[in-house]
């Protein structure tokens, strides 16, 4: 018996563990947990109403993953990303995109590209009622479903690894979604007809085949040479 209930607490604590990270990941990703700020375990708990363990766990899955670092003796920040750092994962994205874009345009499904449609179709309105963390989420899927439309699953791979990188980055690194800066009316309308536009070019291009302009269209996406 009491092994029974030593098993139902350990299943219990990692419920709480993955709900805590759901809620920290959350709050780096829509920015209101700025860059640098420290996350004091014992107020996560207090704010939660749960204990410190799976506080800490969820802090450290939240450090693997990049988003959070954990100093010795000093506690835990949210990652502060570096112009460089930010450069090499924009790199790293714009190679793995590329190619799984070449890769798809000749192997995505028509069950896929109505996916890739059903977020751009809701990327605007995202952007046009201030709703960036939607926005962020809407545009990592599309960019995850190209990637795993290459049907190579090293790609796959290295994408699910640079992901929470990316995700972190949108918030920390383009002030032009972040919700501490926010863009003025009409550059923000302009910006919401830029990426429509730009996300409704890249399905097309996937639909119809065209694998190296696909290519070459989603790695200057990636780099940041368009929206």
């Amino acid at each position: 018996m009491t092994s029974g209930r030593h098993g139902e607490s350990a299943i219990s604590r990692d419920l709480l563990s993955d709900q805590v990270y759901d809620t920290l990941f959350s709050s780096i990703v829509d920015g209101s947990r700025a860059p640098g700020s420290r996350i004091v375990e014992s107020e996560v708990a207090r704010q939660l109403g749960v204990s410190q363990a799976p506080v800490r766990e969820a802090v450290k899955r939240l450090a693997h993953v990049g988003v959070v670092q954990s100093i010795p003796r000093r506690g835990s920040y949210v990652t502060q990303v570096s112009p460089d750092e930010f450069a090499v994962a924009r790199t790293m994205r714009a190679s793995i995109e590329a190619e799984a874009a070449r890769l798809a345009a000749h192997a995505i499904s028509e069950t896929e590209l109505e996916l890739l449609d059903h977020f751009v179709d809701r990327m605007s309105p995202a952007l046009v009622r201030d709703d960036f963390a939607e926005f962020r989420f809407l545009d990592i899927r599309f960019h995850r479903t190209v990637v795993e439309a290459s049907r190579r699953t090293v790609l796959t791979r290295l994408w699910e690894t640079l992901e929470p990188l990316l995700i972190s980055q949108r918030v920390i690194g383009d002030p032009t979604f972040s919700q501490h800066a926010l863009p003025d009316p009409d550059l923000l309308a302009h910006r919401v007809q830029q990426i429509a536009e730009l996300h409704r070019k890249l399905v097309t291009l996937l639909r119809s085949g065209q694998a190296a302009a696909a290519a070459a269209e989603f790695g200057r996406h990636a780099r940041g040479e368009q929206v």
